[in-house]
């Protein structure tokens, strides 16, 4: 019972994390409600499965090394600045085009290959903070001696409540009333979401630029 606490901390943290609005949720969200709740919840499972591998590197001091190697971490960043840009820009076509059909969404673009488990997946390992996150997270909620058992249950609690947070968006905007809801402002949406990400791309470049730029005048 010593550690309980320890793993109840990581667990809040983590769900704080995920409900805020960020990547993960927009594309979550998007293919849930414009293409099915199939491939919403392949997009939510490559979610799950690509914070797992942030967790599980960073128990291992990836994020620590990625600090270390400034470059490294730096061209990281860029290339996730990239592709979320890129899914940004997929997804501002897609409202600047004909809206879609009234019995359908059939015409709505994939984001990655055509597979939503890989936009998923992608889209949550285009994000390497995460791994310099759960380095700072477990250097302040878990003790150094602490037990492997813990770190076992750290994963499993994750992992967990990724499935169940992603897995209720996936369900929940795939509902005909949001579909239906959603077919009504799609243009729009398309929009708000395209925005957000390319915005999110946007920023993430911005940080790397500023870092670059103190680094070369320091």
């Amino acid at each position: 019972m010593e550690f309980i606490p320890n793993l109840l901390t990581l667990a809040g943290m983590h769900l704080l994390m995920a409900m805020l609005p960020g990547p993960n949720t927009v594309v979550v969200s998007w293919l849930s409600a414009t293409v099915s709740r199939g491939d919403g919840l392949l997009a939510a499972g490559g979610v799950v499965l690509a914070s797992l591998a942030w967790v599980v590197l960073s128990l291992f001091g990836v994020g620590t090394l990625l600090l270390q190697a400034g470059e490294l971490y730096a061209a990281l960043r860029l290339i996730g600045a990239g592709y979320l840009l890129y899914v940004g820009a997929k997804m501002l076509r897609a409202g600047l085009r004909a809206p879609a059909a009234a019995g359908g969404t059939s015409a709505r673009p994939a984001l990655a290959s055509r597979s939503p488990f890989a936009a998923g997946l992608l889209t949550t390992l285009s994000n390497p903070k995460s791994a310099v996150f759960w380095t700072s997270a477990f250097l302040v909620a878990v003790p150094p001696h602490a037990p492997a058992w813990l770190y076992l249950a750290i994963v499993a609690v994750i992992a967990a409540q990724s499935a169940l947070w992603y897995g209720a968006v996936a369900l929940l905007l795939s509902t005909d009333v949001a579909r239906r809801s959603y077919l009504r402002v799609a243009r729009w949406l398309d929009l708000v979401a395209g925005g957000v990400m390319v915005a999110l791309g946007l920023r993430l470049a911005e940080e790397v630029r500023r870092e670059i730029a103190l680094r070369a005048a320091s």
